[in-house]
């Protein structure tokens, strides 16, 4: 049985293989297939993660307060982690209790107090080692529908392998749900501020 890829460029070489053309030893070839790689490959990497809350790739982090006030309605900014990159933001909490923001390029605009302890719940560019599995092959299958649709231009190629990826999506998914996680923890927040602080102390009681 095969070996799950563990690198990028190793992720890149098993999609190009799948549709009939020469892997890539390096990204950096003077080729067409590498510049078409290089073009689209972290692009699909990112779309793959920010389609699910992966419990594999989600984290959580307090964020720091920036001196700088935002101009607009927000009264506190915060910088989002960049190592490793945020891909998506799922939640910012201040005690359990989930917060309206925006995203302006790398901060997030908020109101909070100055002593406020800012959560942030988001999904990062996990490194390829630490995919698991099913997602790694989902990744393959997705970056060789786009080989086959924009190399070899084979439309039924690309038919075949975009039905494969929709499949494995669902694989993925199914795995990534048995992964120990903060998911749970996300849930309870976002339960807490739709029913209100109050009314969630009631139903919690009510339950204890």
């Amino acid at each position: 049985m095969p070996t799950t890829a563990k690198t990028d460029i190793e992720v890149a070489q098993r999609a190009m293989v799948m549709v009939g053309m020469e892997p890539l030893s390096s990204f950096t070839e003077s080729t067409d297939e590498a510049l078409v790689m290089n073009t689209v490959f972290e692009d699909i990497v990112e779309d793959c993660l920010s389609m699910h809350n992966w419990n594999f790739a989600t984290g959580q982090i307090q964020l720091g307060r920036l001196t700088d006030t935002p101009l607009d309605r927000w009264d506190a900014a915060y910088q989002l982690p960049t190592n490793p990159k945020v891909v998506q933001v799922q939640t910012v909490t201040v005690d359990k209790v989930v917060q309206n923001y925006d995203i302006y390029e790398d901060k997030i605009f908020m109101n909070a107090d100055i002593n406020d302890d800012v959560v942030l719940n988001y999904i990062f560019r996990v490194a390829t080692q630490d995919w698991i599995p099913p997602f790694t092959l989902w990744v393959i299958y997705r970056l060789a529908n786009v080989l086959a649709l924009s190399v070899i231009r084979k439309g039924d190629i690309a038919r075949s392998y975009q039905n494969l990826a929709d499949a494995q999506f669902r694989m993925a998914k199914a795995r990534d749900s048995q992964q120990t996680t903060t998911q749970q923890v996300a849930l309870d927040r976002f339960t807490k501020v739709r029913l209100g602080s109050n009314l969630f102390a009631r139903i919690e009681g009510e339950t204890s």
